[in-house]
Formats: C-alpha cells, sequence, structure tokens
C-alpha cells in the first residue's frame, strides 16, 4: 500500500514538472535559433534583425553576458549606418551603453565589454566622476576581476586549504612540515578573508546597483523639480549613466557622475 502511495505522489510530481521542462528546453532550443540567426545578421551587417533576436532571446529569459554584448554592439553599429541622417538619431547609443553595462554586471571581468563601453561613452556628454581614492580604486578593480559567484568559489576553496593546512599541523609529525602548514595556513586564511569580502562586497553592489542610462535620440531635459514648468539645469545625451536617488510619480531625482542631482522623467531612463 506504501509502496503504490509512493509511486502515484512520483507520476503526479513527474506530471506536473515535465512541461515546465519540456518549457524549459523549448525556450532553449528557440534561443540558440535566435542566437544563430542573431550572429549570422550581424555578420551580414544586417544589425536591426541581429538586434531583434538578441532581444527575442532575452524576452525567453535566456539572457547572458554574450547576448547582451552582442545586442550591444549591433545597436552600436546600427547607430553609425550610413543612410541615417546623422549618427545614433535612432536612439541606438543609449541602447549600446545600456547593454554593455548589464553585459559587465553579469560578467565584470569581461574585458571587450569594458572596452567598447569606453568607446561608446566618448560619443555622450557624459562627465567625468568625482576622482576616487587609490585605495578605492583598487578595491573595485580588484572586485571586477570575477563575479560575485566567483569569488563565493575562491572563498569556499580557500576555507577548505585552510582546513586541510590546519589538520596537516596539527597531525603530522616533522618539525619543518609542521612550520610550513602553520605559516602557510596564516597566508591561505587571510586570501580566505579576502575573497570572502571580495564576494560579500560585489553581492551588495549587486543588490544596491541603482544606475540608470539615459535613453532619448538625441539629449532630454533635467529639471530642478518634478515639474516640467521648472527651470531646466541639465540636458543629457543618451547613453549617459545616472544613479537614482528617489522617485515621484512618473519622475525620478538622478544624480550624474559629478555629483550634480536634478529631476527627469521616468520613461526617459533604464534601470542597468
Amino acid at each position: 500500500m506504501k509502496r503504490a502511495i509512493f509511486y502515484t505522489l512520483f507520476a503526479v510530481v513527474g506530471i506536473v514538472l515535465l512541461p515546465t521542462q519540456l518549457l524549459g528546453a523549448d525556450a532553449r532550443t528557440t534561443a540558440q535559433a535566435h542566437w544563430h540567426d542573431g550572429i549570422e545578421a550581424y555578420e551580414n551587417r544586417d544589425y536591426a534583425t541581429a538586434i531583434d533576436s538578441f532581444n527575442q532571446i532575452i524576452l525567453l529569459g535566456e539572457a547572458s553576458d554574450d547576448v547582451y554584448y552582442n545586442l550591444a554592439n549591433a545597436y552600436f553599429k546600427q547607430g553609425q549606418q550610413p543612410t541615417l541622417s546623422r549618427p545614433f538619431s535612432g536612439g541606438e547609443l543609449g541602447y549600446a551603453v545600456l547593454n554593455y553595462h548589464r553585459a559587465l554586471r553579469l560578467n565584470p571581468a569581461m574585458e571587450d565589454a569594458r572596452y567598447n563601453l569606453e568607446l561608446a561613452v566618448d560619443h555622450t556628454n557624459d562627465t567625468d566622476g568625482v576622482p576616487q581614492s587609490f585605495i578605492t580604486t583598487l578595491w573595485h578593480g580588484l572586485r571586477n576581476m570575477m563575479t560575485t559567484n566567483g569569488w563565493t568559489i575562491v572563498s569556499i576553496i580557500m576555507f577548505a586549504c585552510t582546513l586541510t593546512l590546519v589538520m596537516i599541523y596539527l597531525l603530522s609529525e616533522r618539525i619543518a612540515l609542521r612550520k610550513a602548514s602553520f605559516f602557510t595556513s596564516i597566508v591561505v586564511a587571510l586570501c580566505f578573508l579576502l575573497s570572502t569580502l571580495l564576494a560579500t562586497s560585489s553581492h551588495y553592489a549587486v543588490l544596491n546597483d541603482n544606475r540608470a542610462v539615459v535613453l532619448c535620440n538625441d539629449t532630454t531635459p533635467v529639471h530642478a523639480s518634478p515639474d516640467s514648468a521648472s527651470k531646466i539645469i541639465r540636458q543629457p545625451s543618451q547613453g549617459v549613466t545616472v544613479r537614482i536617488s528617489r522617485s515621484h510619480g512618473e519622475w525620478s531625482e538622478i544624480i550624474f557622475a559629478d555629483g550634480e542631482k536634478g529631476w527627469i522623467r521616468n520613461s526617459a531612463i533604464e534601470l542597468i
């Protein structure tokens, strides 16, 4: 009787989960087809088709750093087509910057995305940020060498190595080996502490990432207050990256890299 109940429950669970698994497999297969179509269209300089294909992958929930990176490249190339009245007249630069940022958020170590992002930002009227100290710059550079998961894995490995070295120190009868394991365990323990701090810092940075990118065809006004009749204090171009401090109805207060604040319509920005 118990065995029959077990088999019945197993069959019910299988029936419930099977459609989800089939849908997931179908989505991946469709995403792979869109990926091949997007790459082929990009190589043939059909950037509009490439953009549509990569966006379809994102809509299917199969986005990755490579998808965002290639989507950004397609937007950037599309905005430089000779058929346009002027470069990026359709707002392509803003979407390129946005998707480079999204690629780097998933993979901070993607140097190609970082390099192309810098090239794209050179076409905007973005301001220089407040200079950071050497320690802060060094810490952010070290943190961006890997993702949160990457630093977590390193931390676990360092912890396991520390325990192993401690066990060797406690169990070994050779003085030389005990000395070597003792001092090495101290170094590895410090590496464990550092990697744990980097993993925590990376996780915190992702959770509290309030950056957004200005999306428009040219420039868009930033007001002194959440009112279109208020004074215009700035007109950032498409692709400028800002931070959102608070929202009020259809408006958001943003902070530029140089620290200046203002209000912009929500429709003119998109969160990274």
